[in-house]
This record gives structure tokens, C-alpha cells and sequence, in this order.
């Protein structure tokens, strides 16, 4: 992301937190943007949180939520959150979570998909997403569909942030192979069987041949991402 790294090459950035750290997915792009910065991410469950750090044996890990971080106040330069309001209980809950604990004049980072304005292939993998994120919902996890690119700015915004860099990213598209296709419609069939005996699985396995018909057509893309880079002010 160069444009995060130019963003910050002027600024003095020592301790970076990321919420929702999941395996750590949003660590290389936190390192290449704070080289030198001590970097702690946090998220609820262990054994993602033993994969990042298997894979990132430099930052530091801990077990909490954002919606309630054990940090004192102003203890971070920057927080970040990477493709994770829409797993949160409580989006604004959380960002005033990271605001308060990043300093005044520090900065907040939010890398989130959004839902409109895709590809046809990108609304295949969004349709998978969904498809998913509704069975997960059944089962008591939390997962919401994406959000608009309105919705995320408005989401940033309600939470008393000022946005001074705004940006889409997204991935090199690639046209994926017939066994990454296969391997999809596995797990859309496996997501599908969590629910079997419940009333809502027939009514769900009807959406699987149209998405696979739409996968065999236009294969899938990661959806475009909205950066958003806010100050905080108290």
C-alpha cells in the first residue's frame, strides 16, 4: 500500500496497535509502513492469534476484543483495523476503543471491504461472503454483510475521527484455477451442512447452483477495499 507508507514517511510512529488481527494478515503491510515501530495486535480468538505469531515472532500478541481493549489511554501512535468491523458486535463501540487509547494527534487505520460497485467477479466472492456470513449468523458468530463505501466513511465519522487520506485497494487481479473454483464450491457446500435440519437449509442449498453457475463464469476476486487514514482529536 504505497500510499500508506508516503502517508506516513514524514511521521515519527513508535507504537502501532492492530484490532481484529485475526493470523496477522495486516502486519506485513504495518511493518513496511512503521519500520522500526513496536507492533501489538489483539484479537479474541487463540488459535488465530497462534498462527500470527508463529508467522510474524517479532510483534507482539494478545487475547481481548476491540470492543473492550486493556490498554491504558493515549498508549499508541497508531491503531488499525483490517477487513474486521464487519466480524465486530459493536463497530462504534470499538473505534472509540482505539481512539481512546491512541494518542492525541495520532492515527487511526481502517482497511475494510466494501460491497458496491464490484466486478462480476468480485460480487461472486461477495455472494460466497454473504452466503456464509448468514449460516454463521444462524450459529451465533458474529459476521455481518459488507458494508458500503458510504457506510464505512459514516462509520469513521460517527466515531468524532477526521479523515485525512482516503483510498481503494485492491489485489493484481488473476483468473483462479479450476481446482481453486472446486475448492470453493466445497466450502460453500460444507458452510451449508453447519445448518442441515434447520428450516432455513433448504431454502439455502436453492442459491448454490446459481452460485456456482456464476463462479464457473466469472471465477472470483477479492472485493476492493476502502483505506481510510483518520486523526484523532481530543
Amino acid at each position: 500500500m504505497k500510499q500508506l507508507i508516503n502517508f506516513f514517511s514524514d511521521k515519527r510512529i513508535a507504537r502501532v496497535l492492530d484490532v481484529g488481527t485475526g493470523p496477522g494478515h495486516f502486519i506485513k503491510v504495518l511493518q513496511e509502513a512503521f519500520p522500526g515501530a513496536t507492533i501489538t495486535g489483539v484479537d479474541p480468538d487463540e488459535d488465530s492469534l497462534k498462527k500470527a505469531t508463529e508467522t510474524y515472532p517479532d510483534a507482539e500478541f494478545q487475547q481481548m476484543s476491540g470492543e473492550g481493549l486493556d490498554f491504558e489511554n493515549d498508549r499508541f501512535d497508531v491503531a488499525s483495523i483490517s477487513m474486521a468491523l464487519h466480524h465486530l458486535s459493536d463497530v462504534q463501540q470499538t473505534l472509540l476503543e482505539m481512539k481512546r487509547v491512541v494518542r492525541p494527534g495520532g492515527w487511526i487505520i481502517v482497511n475494510e471491504l466494501f460491497s458496491d460497485q464490484q466486478s462480476p467477479a468480485q460480487e461472486v466472492h461477495k455472494r460466497m461472503h454473504h452466503f456464509r456470513s448468514r449460516i454463521d449468523r444462524m450459529n451465533g458468530i458474529t459476521h455481518n454483510e459488507a458494508f458500503t463505501r458510504k457506510e464505512i466513511v459514516e462509520l469513521i465519522e460517527k466515531a468524532g475521527l477526521f479523515i485525512e487520506l482516503k483510498f481503494e485497494f485492491q489485489n493484481p487481479a488473476r483468473t483462479p484455477s479450476p481446482e481453486e473454483i472446486e475448492e470453493r464450491k466445497s466450502k460453500l457446500r460444507e458452510a451449508l451442512h453447519q445448518i442441515k435440519g434447520r428450516p432455513e437449509y433448504d431454502e439455502m442449498a436453492t442459491e448454490i447452483p446459481e452460485i456456482e453457475t456464476a463462479l464457473e463464469k466469472h471465477g472470483f476476486e477479492m472485493a476492493t477495499r476502502l483505506v481510510g487514514v483518520a486523526r484523532v482529536k481530543k
